[in-house]
């Protein structure tokens, strides 16, 4: 065999085996820490290289992990290599999901399987080691960071309210006995690390206290108190914390450029607040009316009516206000299960749709009277449940008395010709006598023959047909794939609410709502346009979606930066005072509009 043939046998090896490598799929998880504390949250990503677009990951979760999955559709990315003439080509689609540590042990976590392209693929399995964290049994004085979780009630019913407060203190910062001057929340606390649970986005007040720890020695501490009021949606479990800080805690200082003082070593400080558990009660079946709509709360009920003298035919307006407990998600009585009323009265069986009116909800409904004379508009009744009292109440109303007229017999009557329960569908008019108006009798004009002519108006709609057949289909695609595809309508508008958010933020009342108010506006977009889960991403996850589509890491780093800045300053309203919130909104619609420009 002559050395050509040789080469180019060679040469032909090499690149099939080049290509086998670059079409080789995988499934990759990849950590950024094998041992966590009780109660850490990290990021984990999982890569699907090369596989196609995946299925949503499905794996066992041993007991004293929890793993949630933060975007619900992966980000893709593609790299494309060319090394001495070889060429490999990488399509990668990531999962981010979120690893938490609830119990002491050591785990593993995976293989995770993931679908795609008809296959099935496995990423490897990982060793997980959860350590208890080492001062949580100490004194508050003995901790250089502590945390505790209060919640009040303990056991309540659906849709009442909770009252959540964590509080977390930091120790002042002495050096070689002297005390020095730092930002705790900005250069201290690592709040990327630290699990906040229903805290994350709470505004905190500030406070400074002595404590005295075991050896009698006194230490300044810094308070943050943070409170939330949490409305109850499903029975069963409710789940308050648990809160885990992580703090960086400084040994040694040096002065900054500017003057500042800037940590240059320190220590690894932590915190935990256990979970408190709220039992969230369902109200009881024994018992239960056939009118109740789900109220849970202290009510009270009114019931009006106007006109109380008309004519038959004519509508009187029902007015029924329910006033007290919360009124949210609150539903009207069925007057469909009235039987008194509906016997009396036609009206249409829709369910009540109300109005929240200072502190009532107030529903309307037309009722028509089916007799002549004097009569009364029967008592409504409406139940709910007292969780006081544990018990059901049904409110019912007064009598309502009211005149019904004949109807005049003037030879111009015109009523509608439909039956109560189509009333919402539309209204027909029957004509008795006369026109279809008093004022007007001809009604051989009115129904005159209205021929149809090819005028030169109509023959330009004409020709334009093809064009608006063409913008109307378009437009019914459009608007049926914004319906029908929850992701694309997510993304379609990511932006437009996104600068709806901006200038409702600068209108705050201060430089703090105002900063909250732009980061919101900011997580919400990155949620929004990639595909993430509901809630506010934390600044970590917003560097991970932002680094997995690759884009800037200068401009991703300007970003999270800035939504550091504002979870500093809403923990401690003198820790963004060098935040200019009217600047930063500027930024947020720059920022904006590089990621609406970039593809992945």
């Amino acid at each position: 065999m002559s050395a050509g043939v040789t080469k180019i046998i060679a040469g032909v090896v090499a690149l099939v085996a080049s290509t086998a490598m670059a079409q080789d799929p995988q499934v990759r998880l990849e950590l950024p820490t094998n041992f966590l504390e009780v109660g850490e949250t990290i990021n984990v990503q999982l890569a699907c290289i090369n596989t196609g677009k995946p299925d949503t990951p499905q794996t066992d979760i041993p007991d004293g992990l929890s793993l949630k999955l933060v975007n619900s559709t992966p980000s893709m990315s593609s790299f494309t290599e060319i090394i001495n003439g070889r060429r490999s080509q990488r399509l990668t689609y990531t999962y981010v999901l979120q690893l938490s540590a609830q119990r002491v042990g050591t785990y593993m976590l995976g293989p995770i399987s993931v679908g795609a392209s008809g296959r099935s693929y496995q990423s490897q399995a990982e060793r997980i080691v959860v350590r208890r964290t080492v001062q949580s049994n100490k004194p508050q004085a003995d901790r250089i960071i502590y945390a505790s979780v209060e919640a009040h009630p303990r056991s309540l019913y659906v849709t009442e309210t909770v009252s959540a407060t964590l509080t977390f203190g930091i120790r002042k910062v002495v050096i070689g006995g002297r005390s020095i001057a730092m930002d705790l929340l900005r250069q201290v606390l690592d709040l990327r690390s630290s699990q906040l649970s229903v805290f994350q986005n709470g505004q905190a007040t500030t406070s400074e206290r002595w404590l005295t720890d075991s050896n009698g020695q006194r230490h300044r501490y810094t308070i943050y108190r943070v409170t939330k009021t949490i409305r109850t949606e499903e029975a069963g479990e409710l789940l308050i914390g648990p809160v885990f800080f992580v703090a960086n805690y400084p040994t040694a200082v040096r002065r900054g450029f500017f003057g500042r003082n800037e940590v240059s070593m320190s220590r690894r400080e932590v915190a935990r607040a256990e979970a408190i558990v709220i039992e969230v009660k369902s109200p009881p079946e024994k018992g239960r009316p056939a009118d109740y709509t789900g109220a849970i709360g202290r009510f009270n009920l009114r019931v009006t009516a106007k006109p109380t003298r008309v004519e038959q035919g004519q509508p009187i307006t029902l007015t029924i206000s329910l006033s007290g407990s919360s009124m949210d998600g609150v539903a009207g009585p069925d007057l469909a299960k009235q039987p008194q009323l509906a016997s009396r009265f036609d009206f249409t069986k829709d369910e009540l749709v109300g109005d929240v009116e200072g502190r009532a909800k107030v529903f309307r409904r037309a009722v028509f009277p089916k007799q002549v004379g004097e009569q009364t508009i029967p008592p409504i009744s409406w139940s709910h449940f007292d969780p006081r009292a544990e018990a059901y109440v049904t409110l019912t109303s007064d009598p309502i008395a009211i005149s019904v007229d004949p109807p005049p017999d003037d030879g111009t009557t015109v009523f509608t010709a439909e039956a109560p329960e189509a009333a919402s569908k539309g209204t027909a008019l029957t004509v008795l006598t006369g026109g279809i108006s008093p004022n007007f009798t001809d009604a051989e004009a009115v129904l005159a023959n209205q021929a149809f002519a090819l005028t030169p108006p109509w023959l330009t709609s004409l020709l334009a047909a093809p064009m608006i057949w063409m913008v109307v289909a378009l437009t019914t695609r459009h608007r049926a794939r914004l319906k029908t595809d929850s992701s694309f309508a997510r993304r379609s508008g990511a932006s437009r609410r996104a600068h709806r958010s901006i200038k409702l933020a600068i209108r705050g009342a201060g430089d703090h709502e105002q900063l909250h108010g732009l980061a919101e506006a900011m997580t919400n977009y990155v949620a929004d346009r990639f595909g993430l889960g509901s809630g506010t991403l934390t600044p970590s996850e917003v560097r991970t979606t932002l680094a997995s589509h690759r884009f800037s890491e200068a401009v991703a780093a300007q970003i999270v930066e800035f939504l550091e800045n504002c979870d500093a300053s809403r923990y401690a309203p003198g820790a963004g005072e060098d935040v200019s919130p009217k600047q930063y909104a500027t930024r947020v619609r720059t920022w904006i509009k590089k990621i609406e420009k970039h593809r992945s």
